[in-house]
């Protein structure tokens, strides 16, 4: 696809993005000075793999989510999805690109509307694609199935379901839609160390099963050891280091990475206990 925006490119990745800065009004004047968010960041991800963004509050984590999402339009660079450069693309155009690239919050009882049964928060964005009303009861019962949730709980509604219930309830309406990028922002904080083992685990098997692409944020390495592939530290809107998850790991470069990882060895050997499949 090309249009007046965008190129279509050949990449091995998946997603590329290359120089996106965004900043925000500080102030309510139209002149306010403006306050950058992140500045030049630039990261990839080939198809089927996870790249974790880390960084400490405040560093922009959140900021990038929404611009590779695009639920905010970036101020600067080139985010390119299967070849194409979304960046600046109108609401229109970003039409065929939605239902490939989804997103998942740390709060699922915020991101999905709490007067929804089970069946309408899953079902949700398959009225988009017109499907009939057998069809989406059918996608609901097999992802119900596939995050391990009853399909007999489909008439729950969305309050009814735990922490950890309601964040596999999220999943499952993130895949309804057969995405090839998901975006997990936080989706594993809030949670206890056991339901955070879990949806590890479930993740990393429907990663599989679906070939699906991760760009896993969070504030905590923990996570990263068990999930990524390749690891890119943020610290004041900017990517400080980047590489491969066990070379970061093992031999940090920047001050900021030797400060994140000083708070895994604890967490680290909680969530091993927590989890038994990573022991």
């Amino acid at each position: 696809m090309a249009d007046k925006h965008g190129t279509h490119e050949r990449t091995d990745a998946l997603i590329r993005v290359e120089g996106v800065s965004k900043s925000y009004a500080h102030g309510r004047w139209a002149r306010s000075k403006r306050v950058a968010a992140i500045t030049e960041i630039s990261f990839e991800i080939s198809a089927g793999k996870t790249l974790a963004l880390v960084g400490a509050s405040g560093s922009g984590k959140s900021t990038v989510a929404r611009c590779v999402t695009r639920l905010e339009r970036p101020d600067a660079g080139r985010i390119c999805f299967d070849g194409t450069d979304i960046a600046q693309l109108s609401r229109y155009e970003l039409s065929p690109f939605r239902p490939k690239i989804q997103i998942i919050f740390q709060d699922a009882v915020t991101s999905i509307n709490p007067h929804f049964t089970a069946a309408e928060a899953i079902e949700e964005p398959l009225l988009i694609q017109r499907k009939s009303r057998r069809e989406r009861r059918l996608i609901a019962e097999k992802l119900m199935h596939e995050v391990s949730l009853s399909p007999d709980w489909l008439s729950r509604l969305v309050t009814e379901f735990s922490g950890g219930q309601r964040q596999r309830l999220a999943i499952a309406r993130a895949l309804a839609t057969r995405p090839q990028l998901l975006v997990l922002d936080e989706a594993l904080s809030g949670l206890d160390l056991s339901t955070q083992a879990q949806i590890t685990n479930l993740l990393l098997g429907l990663q599989q099963s679906h070939r699906l692409t991760y760009l896993l944020i969070s504030h905590d390495l923990t996570h990263t050891i068990h999930m990524a592939d390749s690891v890119a530290v943020l610290s004041h809107g900017r990517i400080v280091e980047q590489g491969r998850n066990q070379q970061v790991l093992t031999t940090p470069q920047h001050k900021e990475t030797k400060k994140l990882l000083s708070a895994v060895d604890s967490a680290q050997s909680a969530f091993v206990r927590a989890s038994g499949a990573f022991a």
